[in-house]
């Protein structure tokens, strides 16, 4: 894959999370506290703090393919 590729695609799953962040309620996975109990347990909490870690990674990876850079040359004679 090219880093144009790469980076439509790391942009792609950002504006995902981003959406399902926003689409956030009572009733979503995120959006209510733990819950324990009758032999089960979601981790509310958990699942929406592995969305901001990724959200963070990415935006990393983002900004690493889209520069800035610097170019250095050297010419010879």
């Amino acid at each position: 894959m090219t880093d144009a590729t790469n980076l439509a695609n790391l942009k792609a799953r950002r504006d995902a999370i981003y959406a399902e962040l926003a689409a956030i309620d009572t009733t979503k996975a995120g959006g209510a506290p733990n819950v324990n109990g009758a032999g089960s347990a979601v981790d509310h909490v958990g699942y929406k703090d592995g969305l901001y870690r990724e959200l963070d990674k990415l935006n990393d990876l983002i900004a690493s393919l889209e520069g800035p850079f610097e170019v250095v040359s050297e010419a010879t004679s």
